[in-house]
């Protein structure tokens, strides 16, 4: 009986979640860099990543059954991340709060520059793939 009840269970996981199995790129790729004001600046550009670690060992902490985490980020003119926003929200609050702070702590940016080549500040929106971590490490 057990044993009906966990392959049901498991049945209707792969048909709610068939992306969770979608092939393509789910590298970490800027999904849309929010351009700046002026028509001939510059958006966010990405510098580095080192957050895999972290990540993958947060979210296997807090138990996170996803394929993917996507997130907006906002980059001041300085290049450093200010605010996290994730667009798939979890539950609870502290979640979406601890992986935040691994994506800002993580992420290094060249800032946006306007048409005048000045800094200013921008968004960056990007996906990140556990496989893809898992299969970097």
């Amino acid at each position: 009986m057990n044993r009906l009840i966990l392959l049901s269970a498991a049945a209707v996981a792969l048909v709610i979640s068939p992306a969770a199995f979608a092939k393509g790129d789910e590298t970490e790729t800027a999904v849309k860099s929010a351009a700046p004001a002026a028509e001939d600046g510059t958006p966010v550009r990405l510098v580095a990543w080192d957050g895999d670690f972290e990540l993958l060992k947060t979210s296997r902490r807090m138990r996170i059954w996803r394929s993917h985490i996507a997130f907006n980020l906002t980059v001041d003119a300085e290049g450093k991340p200010t605010d996290c926003e994730l667009t798939e929200t979890f539950r609870m609050r502290r979640i979406s709060d601890s992986l935040c702070e691994i994506l800002i702590e993580h992420h290094t940016f060249e800032p946006a520059l306007d048409a005048s080549g000045n800094a200013i500040a921008g968004n960056y929106s990007s996906r990140i793939s556990y496989q893809e971590m898992r299969d970097r490490l």
